[in-house]
């Protein structure tokens, strides 16, 4: 396979048109990656450098958000994506009302009881 090089800009072309860049090896030499370009980048499959990425402190938009305590995960979320399964719930007005005055994180608390129900699921039938 040739490895052909192409700009920051030609790869960003190409995954906009909705092309790989697979076979390309991409220059970062004396180029500066907007951090939403690398985003780009990233998602398609390509390690940008570390010193390439640029971005401006001014150009970061307020988020309440992301305020408040952060919480160190232990796992890549881009590696280890798993495929998700969707559930619409109904709940009661005072149930949900409790969820919310008890931030209980519902897609988590689903997960656990899932499993859980699964795995005893499992214990009994082996018996």
């Amino acid at each position: 396979m040739t490895q052909n090089k192409i700009s920051v800009a030609e790869a960003l072309k190409r995954l906009e048109s909705g092309k790989s860049v697979a076979d390309y090896s991409i220059d970062f030499e004396r180029v500066k990656v907007e951090a939403l370009d690398v985003m780009k980048l990233t998602k398609a499959g390509v390690n940008v450098p570390e010193e390439a990425i640029y971005y401006d402190d001014d150009d970061i938009v307020y988020d309440e958000e992301f305020e408040g305590d952060w919480e160190r995960i232990d796992y890549d979320p881009i590696q280890e994506l798993e495929p998700q399964t969707e559930v619409k719930i109904f709940l009661k007005k005072d149930v949900r009302q409790w969820i919310e005055s008890e931030n209980i994180k519902l897609d988590k608390l689903i997960e656990i009881l899932v499993d859980g129900f699964y795995r005893s699921q499992k214990v009994v039938k082996e018996k």
